[in-house]
């Protein structure tokens, strides 16, 4: 567990942080847009790709969507090509790198996050009380429980992350229930003080001659 590397402002319940709606407007954002963020860095190993994939399979929904790509890399230039060949190129916001502060007031101002494969991002989402649809991969299935703490997705599988999203921004009270209920898990999982023990109690253990060790 990382939670003692997050930020600690990040724990703040989403209520007690200042809003992000004007970070939003400055970058043409509307409040009445739908954001689906994904938080990354853009390189191929994160599948940052499927944000646009999944945009495309929203595109003539009328879910009136604006995606939102935080953070830098090799991909942009191709991500602004797919974008611009699927038609959803008008509907894409490049945020570039973002500090933390940014992403404290912002998080909890966005509809979806979507986690294609994400460590810290997707934790620094949880704790943001927003609805997450993850990737079943790697350690996101630790965090994210189908239909209780987010929508958890089979791997790869584009189509189906772009039918979680709808199903999250179409019923409001699921995405508030599974936002809440991913908190809580976060602020179990990822407490400080209680990881900050267990690492000190680990490396005690190891200093215990193993002929003294019970």
């Amino acid at each position: 567990r990382f939670g003692s590397a997050i930020e600690a402002s990040h724990f703040l319940a989403p209520a007690q942080r200042e809003s992000g709606h004007s970070d939003l407007s400055e970058l043409g954002v509307f409040a009445d847009e739908n954001v689906v963020m994904l938080i990354s860095r853009l390189e191929k190993l994160k599948r940052v790709d499927h944000l646009v994939k999944v945009l495309s399979c929203l595109r003539g929904k009328d879910l009136n969507i604006k995606a939102m790509f935080v953070g830098d890399g090799f991909m942009r230039e191709e991500l602004i090509a797919l974008s611009k060949e699927l038609g959803v190129y008008d509907q894409i916001v490049f945020c570039g790198n973002r500090d933390q502060d940014w992403l404290l007031r912002v998080i909890p101002c966005v509809a979806v996050v979507v986690s294609p494969s994400t460590g810290r991002a997707l934790t620094e989402a949880a704790l943001g009380g927003v609805p997450i649809v993850a990737y079943d991969t790697d350690w996101q299935n630790e965090i994210i429980e189908h239909g209780i703490t987010g929508e958890l997705v089979p791997d790869l599988d584009y189509l189906a992350m772009a039918e979680s999203v709808e199903k999250v921004l179409k019923n409001n009270s699921y995405a508030a229930k599974i936002g809440a209920n991913v908190r809580k898990r976060a602020l179990k999982m990822m407490e400080p003080q209680t990881i900050n023990d267990r690492v000190i109690k680990a490396y005690e253990n190891l200093f215990i001659p193993i002929n003294a060790r019970s």
